[in-house]
């Protein structure tokens, strides 16, 4: 398996784990600071344990690695996770998914500006594809939005592309435990206004599942910007308003509508065209 593959790969499961992350943050029905406190705490033991079972006795070593940019990193994601609950929270699933579906363009402004990472043609004209199909997806689910929920999402974007972008620059360190100190900082952020630390069982359960699922993912994520350009990592959140979309379907019975199955089509097809077109490039 060439290294490309491999990195799409870590790419597709990274976005397809943290899929159902929006309609866990709605079934455990509490305040934003209090899902942040515990998500983050669950969050970064995730991360110790896959940092224990791949590492070992060298895991501290891989902390002390990351350096400046991996703290920066770590900062920058763990804003985004702070404003991705509240966009949840005060805006439609649906809105905020398809504002975080934008994470292509805003990766791949970043990285030209901090990188001067190019995009190929190709991969412009599939970005165009998928927020067509984004947006038919999302055509007519705006009730219950709101400007400040889509203006945190915007913030958890922004936040999060350029935190992919220091990933890509930093292709030979392993930046896992820069989630690390992401869940420890939307931990620390939430514990400063959290009212409410004790929350109900079945609350505490949903955030247990989210913060496990939440560290898997990322450190997929993560480890992908070592393969492949952070603008191709980016190319696969879109899929991540889709799968949600599935996941509101299946799990709280949100039925989408014969616009989210068509549009849904449209993303995973240029998708598949887009991941088969740039892995034959990086074979050749």
């Amino acid at each position: 398996m060439s290294n490309h593959l491999k990195g799409m790969l870590m790419a597709f499961f990274g976005v397809f784990i943290l899929s159902p992350d929006a309609v866990l943050i709605r079934l455990a029905d509490a305040d934003s600071w209090s899902i942040l406190l515990w998500r983050g705490i669950f969050y970064a033991l995730g991360i110790l344990i896959i940092l224990l079972i791949t590492h070992r006795s060298k895991a501290l070593n891989e902390v002390k690695k990351i350096g400046k940019d991996g703290v920066l990193i770590g900062i920058l994601t763990g804003l985004g996770s702070v404003t991705f609950v509240f966009a949840v929270q005060l805006t439609s699933i649906a809105s905020a998914l398809v504002i975080i579906s934008i994470m292509p363009m805003m990766t791949a402004i970043i990285s030209w500006l901090i990188l001067k990472e190019k995009s190929g043609i190709f991969t412009w004209f599939s970005m165009v594809l998928v927020f067509i199909g984004i947006y038919i997806v999302m055509d007519g689910e705006p009730k219950g939005s709101s400007l400040i929920g889509n203006l945190f999402a915007l913030a958890s974007v922004t936040f999060g592309a350029t935190g992919f972008t220091l990933i890509r620059k930093n292709k030979s360190i392993n930046m896992i435990p820069a989630m690390g100190v992401n869940a420890i900082v939307s931990a620390l952020i939430a514990a400063i206004f959290v009212e409410t630390v004790i929350l109900p069982l079945d609350s505490m359960l949903y955030i247990f599942v989210m913060g496990l699922m939440v560290s898997l993912s990322f450190s997929l994520l993560t480890s992908s910007g070592r393969y492949i350009p952070a603008t191709e990592v980016g190319m696969f959140m879109p899929l991540g308003a889709v799968f949600g979309t599935l996941a509101g379907w299946l799990i709280i019975n949100e039925q989408p509508s014969s616009g989210a199955l068509i549009g849904g089509f449209i993303v995973l097809l240029t998708m598949f065209v887009h991941s088969w077109h740039s892995n034959k490039i990086a074979k050749d």
